[in-house]
């Protein structure tokens, strides 16, 4: 017995370390840098994942750059990046209006050890220009564990070229996600799009195969069939309870339909889902401001989102989604944990083209390193250095805020769950569950593999006085796998080795 219960302790280590998400980002400030001759790496990070898992990695900001240049920026696993949805391209209209938002996103299978993600940019193809731009904004990768009742991440890449999109909403792709309890789920369609001058085209990433209006979607259209891409950026949460969830990366040529009504889109969809009862949690604040907020004068806050930190962590802070604003003015927009800006990367810019071509689809993350407590995030614009426009201006987004807590933090398990033991380990053709406080308890027990597979479930009345579950793993494969224990006093993850 002394044996069982020492293994039962070095589990339970284990699984505390490795069950903290994980979340690293470098700021990026390069100004004047040369993009010619090669792949230039412009921000870097190292995360050290505790065990398998998932990293979703995100390059968003703002880039400066020269007309006649066109701009490849992408996140990577390597010093280079790829084509269709492997990247983001952008050109810039003139030498006055020079900025272009952007947001691309990867995701990669990782397993335990340090692993290196890169903020790649190069100018190639089209380099009329100078070959020289400057480009703030952020990397991050965030670390999601394989294991069940923690949050987890799920995304799919994808391209489709020259499909009709005028007459109704197009499906580009789905994500179709197990929750195994009630939790909240953001899902992020962003990527590029190349399409027709004279077409507005609408994104969202949607829990049906339909958009709304305001924060439900986002849209941009090009200035001219040469300069016809552009990035976008679209992020929602969701509410969900136990079960399968679908969602859908949606595009729709809509209002302004001159052009010819086809579009190419290469784009990542992605889902991740935080339970009610992890550590890590979501947030999530609309920001809708259909009839304008007066943007001179000091930032003015569009929506302010107060979260509780339990521990000690970082809180990825991300603003997405569309600003529209007048011809004539400069209009910066950001997130901050104050009503003011941080330099070059507290904010996203963009200027009007003209009267009906004025607006940007963008994405703005910041991360902040939090102490226990409550902790308040303002979405903020102000109109700077140009003003000849109305000084006012549109904007439809959402402001998501996820809590990672620090690694370093261990989750206390309920009491009536603490003597659940897990043996033999490594086991052969059986595993056996001890549940000596769930005798004349109703609780729920599955094992999963290190995929996340549901392998089998056991139900357990409180009539059956059962002190033991064991299942038979003789035809399972070699590997490592994960049994929950869900009672009403709360979920508990043991995981063992076949």
């Amino acid at each position: 017995m002394h044996v069982r219960y020492t293994l039962a302790i070095s589990l339970l280590l284990f699984s505390a370390a490795v069950n903290a998400q994980k979340v690293v980002n470098n700021v990026i400030d390069q100004t004047n840098i040369s993009l010619r001759g090669g792949v230039k790496e412009v921000g870097k990070v190292t995360l050290s994942a505790p065990g398998p898992g998932k990293v979703i990695v995100r390059f968003d900001g703002v880039c400066y750059s020269s007309p006649g240049d066109r701009i490849i920026l992408a996140a990577s696993n390597t010093l280079g990046w790829g084509m269709n949805d492997g990247c983001v391209e952008l050109e810039s209209a003139s030498d006055e209006i020079n900025s272009n938002t952007f947001s691309h996103t990867r995701a990669y299978d990782v397993l335990a050890g340090d692993h290196s993600f890169y903020a790649v940019a190069e100018n190639i193809f089209e380099t009329d220009g100078s070959g020289i731009a400057s480009i703030s904004g952020h990397l991050t990768a965030e670390w999601y564990p394989e294991e069940p009742g923690k949050p987890f991440a799920r995304h799919i890449g994808f391209f489709s070229e020259n499909i009709p999109v005028e007459g109704g909403p197009v499906p580009f792709n789905i994500l179709t996600i197990n929750a195994p309890e009630a939790g909240k789920v953001l899902v992020r369609f962003d990527g590029k799009c190349v399409s027709s001058y004279g077409d507005l085209m609408y994104f969202a990433a949607s829990n049906n195969l339909a958009w709304t209006n305001y924060e439900g979607s986002t849209s941009n259209e090009v200035i001219d069939n040469d300069l016809n891409r552009f990035s976008f950026s679209h992020a929602r949460v969701y509410d969900v309870s136990a079960g399968n969830h679908s969602y859908y990366a949606i595009a729709e040529n809509f209002f302004e339909t001159y052009g010819n009504g086809f579009a190419s889109i290469y784009g990542s969809l992605t889902a991740v889902y935080y339970p009610n009862s992890a550590s890590a949690k979501l947030s999530s604040v609309p920001v809708s401001t259909p009839f304008g907020v007066n943007i001179e004068g000091p930032a003015a806050t569009m929506v302010q989102s107060t979260v509780n930190a339990p521990v000690a962590g970082k809180m990825v802070v991300n603003l997405a989604g569309t600003g529209i604003g007048s011809f004539g003015d400069k209009i910066r927009i950001g997130v901050a944990n104050t009503q003011t800006w941080e330099p070059l990367d507290g904010s996203i810019t963009f200027r009007p083209y003209s009267s009906d071509l004025n607006r940007t689809s963008f994405s703005h993350t910041r991360v902040y390193d939090v102490a226990p407590g409550n902790h308040t995030y303002h979405a903020n614009i102000q109109n700077i250095e140009h003003f000849e426009g109305s000084g006012l201006a549109v904007v439809y987004a959402n402001l998501n805020i996820e809590f990672f807590p620090d690694g370093s933090v261990t989750t206390v398990e309920p009491i009536m769950l603490q003597s659940v033991l897990v043996y033999p380990n490594p086991a052969t053709d059986f595993v056996q569950v001890e549940i000596p406080d769930l005798m004349a308890e109703e609780a729920q027990f599955q094992l999963f593999d290190q995929a996340g597979r549901l392998i089998h479930t056991r139900q357990k009345s409180a009539s059956e006085p059962l002190q033991q579950i064991r299942w038979d793993l003789s035809t399972l494969p070699g590997g490592m796998y994960f049994i929950q224990v869900k009672h009403d006093s709360g979920i508990i993850v043991r995981k063992f080795i076949k």
